[in-house]
C-alpha cells in the first residue's frame, strides 16, 4: 500500500526517470506512430506534437488502438487477427465512498478493521460472473464485493477520523440496452452493494456516509481509454489470451510486427495489476536487441526510494 495514495508510485518512478535525464509529459495522448521506411521512428501527440525517437519505441498503449495508429497491412494477419479478436474480459464497476467510519467486521476475536475483505457469495453466482456478463444482465442480489479501505493502514489519505472506502465487482460493460445504460442505472447499483457491504459492517450506516462516487465500467473508460471496455488489466486472462499468446500468438517477445516497436503494459505478460513485470520482461528484451549487458545494467542500477 503505498503511503499517501497509489499516485505515490508513478510519481516517484518520474522522478527517478527525471533524475536520470529524462524527462515526463504528462496530458499528451498518443495518437499516432511516425513511421519512416516501415520503421516506427516516433509517436505523434493529441495536440499535433512529434516526438521522435533515438533507438526504439516502447508503448504499453492498449493493443486494441495500437493497431489503429498504424496501416493495416504492418501488422501482419496473423497479430491483426488476434487483435480484432481481443476479449476485455469481465468490466468492473467501482464505488468510492467517503465515510466517518471504517468498515467493522465481526470476526472470531471480535470486531475487525481490515485493509482488503472480500464479501464472498454462493458458488452459483460466482459461476454466472462470465454468463452474465455475455448476455450484459446485471442480475440482483448478492454479488461478490471486494472492499478497500486503505486509510486503516495510511490515515493521511483522509482528513483526521474520516475513510476512504472502495468497492469493485465484475459487472458487463455491454448491458442489452447498449453501454450508455449504465449513466441511468449505475447509482442504484452502487446503493445495492452498499446495502450489501452494511449487513457484514452494521457500524458503516448511512449517516456514516458523507459522499459517493460512482464509475461504472463505461466511465472507467471515459476515464482512462486503456480501460478498454471497462477492464483495468488490460483484457481477458484466459487461457486463449494468456502467456505466450499475449499479446498474440508469436508476438510475446515484446517486440511488434512493426521494427523499432515494442510492447509492454497490461496488455502482455502477465496482464494488469502492480507488478512490474512486464516492464522489466521489456527492458530486458530491448536492452539485448541494443547490445547492452542485461546483468550489468541491473547490477549498475541505484535502489529507488519513494
Amino acid at each position: 500500500v503505498p503511503k499517501g495514495g497509489s499516485s505515490a508510485l508513478p510519481r516517484a518512478l518520474g522522478r527517478y526517470i527525471e533524475s536520470r535525464g529524462g524527462a515526463v509529459l504528462t496530458s499528451q495522448p498518443v495518437v499516432g506512430l511516425l513511421l519512416e521506411g516501415g520503421r516506427c521512428v516516433g509517436v505523434e501527440a493529441e495536440d499535433g506534437e512529434q516526438y521522435r525517437a533515438r533507438d526504439a519505441v516502447v508503448s504499453n498503449i492498449h493493443v486494441k488502438h495500437l493497431v489503429e495508429m498504424a496501416p493495416r497491412d504492418l501488422w501482419g494477419d496473423s497479430f491483426s487477427y488476434a487483435v480484432d479478436n481481443w476479449s476485455s474480459g469481465v468490466g468492473l464497476f467501482v464505488s468510492h465512498h467517503a465515510t466517518t467510519e471504517a468498515p467493522r467486521f465481526q470476526a472470531t476475536d471480535g470486531p475487525l478493521e481490515s485493509v482488503a475483505a472480500g464479501l464472498a457469495t454462493s458458488l452459483d453466482r460466482f459461476r454466472r460472473i462470465v454468463p452474465d456478463y455475455e448476455s450484459g444482465e446485471i442480475v440482483p442480489g448478492d454479488r461478490e464485493i471486494l472492499v478497500l479501505t486503505p486509510t486503516v493502514a495510511d490515515p493521511t489519505r483522509a482528513p483526521e477520523g474520516r475513510h476512504t472506502v472502495k468497492m469493485t465487482t465484475h459487472l458487463p460493460y455491454a448491458l442489452r440496452n447498449g453501454p450508455q445504460a449504465w449513466d441511468a442505472l449505475k447509482h442504484e447499483v452502487a446503493a445495492q452493494n452498499l446495502r450489501q457491504l452494511q449487513r457484514f459492517a452494521t457500524n458503516l450506516t448511512d449517516d456514516k456516509v458523507v459522499a459517493t462516487a460512482v464509475m461504472s465500467p463505461l466511465d472507467l473508460e471515459r476515464y482512462n481509454r486503456h480501460n478498454w471496455h471497462g477492464s483495468c488489466h488490460g483484457g481477458d486472462l484466459a487461457p486463449p489470451q494468456a502467456k505466450a499468446l499475449r499479446p498474440a500468438p508469436g508476438w510475446a517477445t515484446h517486440r511488434m510486427p512493426i521494427p523499432g516497436l515494442y510492447q509492454t503494459g497490461s496488455t502482455t505478460h502477465p496482464g494488469g495489476s502492480v507488478t512490474g513485470a512486464a516492464g522489466r520482461n521489456a527492458a530486458m528484451v530491448l536492452l539485448g536487441d541494443l547490445g547492452a549487458d542485461v546483468g550489468a545494467v541491473f547490477a549498475s542500477a541505484e535502489p529507488v526510494r519513494a
